[in-house]
């Protein structure tokens, strides 16, 4: 087999779990992220990168929509702000340990002593971004909790 075949070959790489797409992915599994953020300057851009790199996003600025999207889908990454109205991190974190197993968190702070007293430290897949930080960065913490082998990512079409 020549190098352009296997290329071809693995191109498609739905069964590898670390998001993104390319042009010639068959339509499948793709990872989905819950981004829950109250400043729209910083939710937009996440949103918008995330979907360009291929994922599945879903948005809220509200800690209670966050929590009914927990509820109603499964989202496999949630990108969560630490001071989100409605609903503190350890609120969303206890309502995950109930409901999902396999879910990663990221928490977005400019504070970084205050998640170390919240609950978020008993969950496995837990990653911690201080602001401001880059997009890059971000993809880099959701694309490394993806390919932990505790999240398994079903088909969703």
């Amino acid at each position: 087999m020549t190098i352009p075949e296997r290329r071809l070959a693995a191109a498609d790489r739905r069964r590898i779990p670390r998001g993104g797409r390319r042009a010639n992915d068959r339509p499948g599994r793709y990872p989905q992220v819950l981004v829950a953020d109250s400043y729209d300057g910083a939710r937009i851009p996440f949103v918008k990168y995330l979907d360009r790199m291929g994922f599945r996003v879903l948005e809220t600025g509200n800690g209670q929509r966050a929590l009914e999207h927990i509820d109603t889908l499964a989202a496999h990454v949630i990108v969560i702000e630490n001071g989100l109205p409605d609903a503190p991190v350890s609120q969303i974190v206890d309502r995950l340990r109930g409901a999902a197993q396999g879910v990663a968190v990221i928490v977005t702070t400019s504070a970084l002593d205050v998640v170390e007293d919240t609950a978020v430290a008993g969950l496995p897949l837990v990653a911690v971004l201080a602001k401001p930080f880059s997009l890059t960065t971000m993809l880099q913490e959701i694309r490394r909790l993806l390919r932990a082998p505790q999240i398994a990512i079903e088909p969703t079409v």
